[in-house]
């Protein structure tokens, strides 16, 4: 083979992986636009959500995964203060357990509503972890049937 014909290859597989990667980036950023009500800013975001129940509900729903549920997760309370790890997305069951993210979930209840709010735990998961905010919006309106709010509409540096 020539090098000129080795060379074009080289160069139809990586603009192949260009277009296979917009494809993907398009499709997350679908699901983001779907699901967060428009409320996604960018990576590492408070995610916060109304929901219409009380908090010992929203809990209970938590501690208890559904088959239909689109998470792979755990739910867990340590010294009164609650958190997430998402093990994994239920569609890519071959990727599950590869990269795992922990959120803290706290729950705040403001001018008579109640909020739930989903932060990243430490830094360093961020990159990867990232990519669980869509999949988290999704469930989360789905399992809880919650809407996520912006961060203007409440005070969220009140626990911090």
């Amino acid at each position: 083979m020539s090098e000129k014909l080795k060379f074009s290859l080289l160069i139809c597989f990586f603009f192949l992986l260009m277009i296979i990667s917009i494809c993907l980036i398009i499709k997350r950023w679908n699901r983001y636009s779907t699901f967060s009500n428009g409320t996604y800013k960018n990576a590492g975001q408070k995610l916060i959500f109304e929901i219409f129940f009380s908090k010992e509900e929203a809990i209970q729903r938590l501690y208890s995964p559904a088959e239909s549920d689109t998470l792979d997760y755990e739910f867990w309370n340590d010294n009164g203060e609650y958190y997430i790890k998402v093990k994994g997305i239920k569609r890519f069951q071959q990727m599950n357990g590869v990269l795992t993210a922990a959120f803290k979930v706290d729950f705040i209840q403001q001018n008579g509503k109640n909020y739930m709010v989903v932060d990243h735990i430490n830094n360093m998961q961020l990159l990867y972890s990232a990519g669980y905010e869509a999949e988290l919006f999704e469930f989360m309106t789905k399992k809880l049937n919650c809407v996520p709010v912006s961060e203007e509409i409440i005070k969220v540096d009140c626990y911090n």
